[in-house]
């Protein structure tokens, strides 16, 4: 099944990204980016974060620039997994204030309205108890 036949037979919006290419190894490079560790580009060096934006789905897309050959290249994140609001949820039920699931400390995760995201990668982590 192709992928235009998938977004009609109603599989949800599709991701916009900002249409540059992809980054490769996408699950080495979120955890990498996640953690605040630097992100190897495909070209040699290192990647520099322009920005991040939320997906439609849930989603969210960073996006990056070589800094050796100004190439940019995008990651795409993946929804938050019922074991990391979980994890988020029970840091706010002890009074602590959330920190990011998928960093190893950090960052701390900032409030939108009732909902707690990631500042780094812009994933929502779950809702203010």
């Amino acid at each position: 099944m192709s992928s235009s036949t998938k977004q009609q037979a109603g599989a949800g919006p599709a991701r916009e990204g900002f249409g540059v290419e992809e980054l490769d190894q996408v699950k080495k490079m979120e955890r990498l980016h996640c953690s605040g560790r630097q992100v190897p580009s495909p070209m040699g060096g290192f990647l520099m974060e322009l920005g991040a934006r939320q997906e439609a789905d849930g989603t969210s897309t960073v996006l990056f620039e070589c800094k050796a050959s100004a190439l940019r290249f995008e990651l795409p994140l993946r929804i938050s997994t019922w074991r990391e609001r979980r994890k988020v949820r029970l840091q706010a039920e002890e009074g602590l204030d959330p920190l990011c699931p998928r960093g190893e400390l950090g960052p701390p995760l900032a409030r939108r309205g009732k909902d707690f995201f990631c500042p780094r990668c812009n994933i929502m982590f779950g809702r203010v108890p």
